[in-house]
């Protein structure tokens, strides 16, 4: 999973979202998808993203 731009020591301070923003986010994707067959690289918001 892509949890985006996050503020933290490898994102800094400028990145785009909080950690209080990515982490629920993430989770949400993740109850989303459960069950669902094969492998696939998402971002916090559930969207495909391409590799």
């Amino acid at each position: 999973m892509a949890p985006g731009w996050v503020q933290t020591d490898m994102g800094g301070p400028t990145a785009r979202l909080t950690i209080e923003e990515s982490i629920p986010n993430l989770v949400n994707t993740i109850e989303a998808n459960e069950g669902r067959a094969g492998l696939h690289y998402l971002d916090y918001l559930g969207r495909v993203v391409p590799w």
